[in-house]
């Protein structure tokens, strides 16, 4: 394959891929936590009945079929059926409503070298990348999903556990990440961050095709002090570059929904520090009812 080039040649080759919604990795997921699917692959809707109440999401598909969503729902009466188009699809029946999956991401091109890579970033970013590789003093594992250690495990649900007690911050349900493993288990790396043998950072990446997807990230006091966020991100890279053309940052702040996404500003700002091209999902679309 040959590289992105240009930043609209890397939207225009991003919105070319099937969307990780749609792998299969994602529907294994999406089962373990309860969910169902219908449809072709690529196209699946996932529904939940939560009593007697029944709501779906057709999310990232690479195509939309408005009569498969028309006999789905005559079929399945769901209360609430979610449409999020991909950056090639678009669909404009029902409300404008706040999205599941993030409705905003941003890019960086995996096929530049790293040295390419590393001067795109912002001179803070690259400062905190070079201080710490100088400095020497964290010490980074990544490890394969299906290869990981029980120790391994223990530190990220550690570290997710500390997190999690802070204020403004975005959690994760303990039961989504536990699914997330074995759901992803061959498309996926964790790398963990420690210092002294003691873990301050972790970042989970999972992969679908060409893209590698920042997933969840967290740190303690102590390691955002010796910017081990910034690392763990750069040697993801590094590692993404092995087999993979795009590495998608997962979702940023979107001010079309400043409400849902206010506590995104942190890691919106961090993000930002390694320079991506920001891309805009069309707007989440909702249909009540089945009729």
């Amino acid at each position: 394959m040959s590289p992105p080039g240009t930043l609209s040649d890397l939207v225009t080759h991003f919105a070319s891929l099937p969307d990780l919604h749609q792998s299969p990795a994602y529907t294994r997921l999406m089962h373990q936590i309860g969910w169902l699917s219908v449809g072709k692959p690529g196209s699946l809707i996932y529904y939940r009945s939560l009593g007697p109440l029944t709501v779906a999401k057709l999310q990232r598909p690479r195509q939309i079929d408005p009569e498969f969503i028309h006999h789905f729902r005559r079929r399945y009466h769901p209360l609430t059926t979610y449409i999020e188009s991909s950056l090639a699809q678009t669909y404009s029946h029902g409300f404008v409503a706040e999205p599941f999956a993030h409705s905003t991401t941003s890019l960086l091109d995996l096929t530049l070298t790293p040295a390419q890579l590393l001067s795109s970033f912002s001179q803070k970013t690259r400062y905190n990348i070079t201080h710490s590789l100088k400095q020497n003093l964290l010490q980074i594992t990544s490890t394969p999903l299906n290869k990981l250690t029980s120790s391994q495990l223990s530190d990220f649900f550690s570290l997710h556990a500390e997190w999690s007690t802070r204020r403004h911050v975005v959690g994760y349900p303990p039961s989504l990440l536990h699914a997330v493993f074995p759901s992803f288990s061959t498309h996926g790396t964790l790398h963990l961050a420690y210092l002294d043998h003691i873990p301050v950072g972790t970042l989970l990446i999972l992969t679908s095709g060409q893209v590698a997807t920042y997933y969840a990230a967290f740190a303690t006091p102590l390691g955002y002090h010796h910017f081990a966020p910034t690392l763990l991100t750069w040697t993801a890279l590094l590692t993404a570059q092995d087999s993979h053309t795009i590495f998608d940052f997962g979702g940023i702040f979107d001010p079309r929904y400043p409400r849902m996404y206010k506590k995104w500003a942190g890691f919106t700002k961090f993000k930002a520090g390694f320079r991506p091209a920001v891309v805009s999902y069309p707007a989440t679309r909702l249909l009540l009812f089945w009729k």
